[in-house]
């Protein structure tokens, strides 16, 4: 196969894996915070400017002020899970339009292999996301016991 074959087809699977409304953001620009949230660069670069952004549907493990040891360690590893997902990746984000109650835009990410917070949790690395002070505690007993 031709180089330009391999570069033709590469773009055709890349466009197939897309969402129809998804911007498209280079993985390298993007700040990983932890587990379930990452900071989007802006489109005019300048000091301090960034979107947070925070996965839809999961929950990963706190790192900052955590339950317990293992949660820490296990939001730890998520972290740099998502790091490794978005770097030299093309990422693709589907804004929801709402925020939560942090500010943080929610929204999906997606790259070439799959949506990123479903691979989180198919790893064990994040939860399904459920609201309420019960699903909280569910949360903490899951990562904490």
């Amino acid at each position: 196969m031709t180089p330009v074959a391999v570069l033709a087809l590469a773009t055709l699977i890349s466009a197939a894996a897309a969402p129809a409304n998804a911007e498209v953001i280079d993985g390298n620009r993007m700040i990983v915070i932890d587990g379930d949230t990452v900071a989007l660069p802006c489109a005019v670069p300048a000091r301090g400017c960034a979107e947070n952004t925070r996965f839809i549907d999961i929950d990963a493990p706190e790192t900052f002020r955590p339950n317990c040891e293992n949660e820490r360690r296990v939001g730890l590893r998520a972290k740099a899970r998502v790091a490794e997902l978005l770097r030299g990746a093309t990422v693709y984000i589907e804004r929801s339009g709402r925020k939560d109650r942090y500010g943080r835009t929610l929204a999906n990410l997606a790259t070439a292999g799959g949506d990123v917070g479903a691979v989180l949790v198919r790893e064990g690395l994040a939860v399904p996301y459920r609201p309420g002070k019960a699903a909280k505690a569910g949360r903490i007993e899951h990562w904490c016991g």
